[in-house]
């Protein structure tokens, strides 16, 4: 499916702390999508044409509107324009774009490794897997932070894995304080010390350095290259 050119007007924001935002958005023209979880939209971000590349957070059962989380710390154009945004403005986007969706394979238990908010499309790929299609493989995530006030979203990750006993939800603090308890160090420290499920489908997304280690760490593990997949923009 090719790009479409898209409005939409910005609606409501979760400020979840001080790095990281949620933006919802209802769409103008036309006034509905169609994509696949994991995939993004490249916002133009200023006068000029600028563009900048976001992962959906929302489900696509949802076609009136999406979500995205926007890491403000970087104060670079893109996080500015968000920042700066007034209920009821109106953006312009492309969508949807991007090929990081969970692959048709005959995986039996998928693996999903972020960092920051590279945990984005993840959320999207799980609820739809979830809630939407009801898929029972076994799905863990990883998902590493530098200190536990910038976590977000533990709350819903935890809910389901409460009620979908197929799901697990590893946070690993790379700065933790003295009383966390859980995984600490990076995502490679913590998949390292966990038994992976065998034949497994790998979705990386995050920085640059931890999709390489974690790709170099996957194969020592006799991983092949086929069943590792990450998003190409980050």
């Amino acid at each position: 499916m090719s790009p479409q050119k898209f409005t939409a007007r910005f609606e409501d924001k979760i400020v979840h702390n001080e790095k990281f935002t949620q933006y919802a958005f209802e769409l103008v023209e036309p006034n509905e999508i169609t994509f696949q979880a994991g995939q993004y939209v490249s916002v133009q971000v200023d006068d000029l044409g600028t563009r900048r590349s976001y992962s959906i957070c929302s489900t696509p059962d949802i076609q009136h509107g999406f979500e995205l989380l926007i890491d403000l710390e970087p104060q670079g154009i893109g996080s500015k324009f968000f920042q700066n945004l007034e209920y009821g403005q109106q953006i312009s986007f492309l969508g949807p774009l991007g090929n990081f969706t969970i692959a048709p394979d005959q995986s039996e238990a998928i693996v999903f490794v972020a960092t920051g908010s590279g945990v984005a499309p993840f959320r999207s790929m799980i609820l739809d897997l979830l809630q939407v299609k009801k898929d029972p493989r076994p799905m863990i995530l990883y998902w590493g932070l530098r200190y536990a006030q910038q976590m977000f979203w533990q709350d819903e990750f935890e809910e389901l894995a409460e009620n979908f006993p197929n799901f697990k939800f590893h946070p690993v603090l790379s700065k933790p304080s003295e009383d966390w308890v859980l995984c600490s160090g990076r995502v490679t420290d913590c998949l390292s010390v966990h038994s992976l499920p065998e034949k497994a489908s790998y979705y990386l997304c995050g920085n640059k350095q931890m999709v390489l280690d974690t790709t170099s760490m996957l194969q020592s593990l006799s991983v092949k290259p086929e069943n590792i997949h990450h998003e190409k923009f980050y």
